[in-house]
């Protein structure tokens, strides 16, 4: 085995060491950088050699190393990294909290699809006892009839339909 001197460290090494010091597993920073777990990875394989300016402005927020150092390591330009140092200032307070309320709208939209579910539900079982009430009428018009059999496949499609939406989840 090679023995590298510090300074040979490579950016997949840095982070990966950096984030088990830190104490956060590779799926907790993938999370904290809005990042897949596949991407975190790729950089702490080496696979992923030059991540992005943004990205390596969370690894700075988030694990602590320093921009200057990350950038440096992955050959951006000393131009790039003065302009990353200078120039790009990224708040993750303000991603987290966009992160925060695109969950929360996700949580909404869920909330009204299963809302929704109940109520196709309940109208579904609803109208099955008026079906059930109209077809044993003798003297039903036909068409009354062929109306609330298209209603009860609606309503049976409707329900494949939200389940199909809960099963993709």
């Amino acid at each position: 085995m090679l023995n590298r001197k510090k300074s040979d460290e490579t950016l997949a090494e840095l982070v990966r060491n950096t984030r088990k010091e830190k104490g956060l597993s590779a799926r907790k920073l993938a999370n904290l950088l809005n990042l897949s777990h596949t991407e975190i990875n790729n950089i702490e394989s080496g696979y992923r050699v030059k991540p992005s300016i943004i990205v390596l402005k969370g690894l700075e927020q988030y694990l602590g190393i320093p921009f200057s150092k990350s950038a440096k390591l992955v050959g951006y330009s000393k131009e790039t990294i003065k302009y990353g140092e200078d120039e790009i200032i990224v708040s993750y307070e303000m991603y987290d909290k966009k992160i925060k309320e695109f969950k929360e709208e996700i949580r909404n939209a869920q909330n009204t699809i299963e809302l929704k579910r109940h109520i196709a539900m309940d109208t579904e079982e609803y109208f099955k006892d008026i079906h059930n009430y109209l077809k044993e009428q003798k003297d039903i018009d036909k068409k009354l009839l062929d109306k609330a059999d298209s209603i009860e496949r609606f309503l049976s499609e409707i329900q494949r339909k939200y389940e199909s939406i809960f099963k993709e989840k």
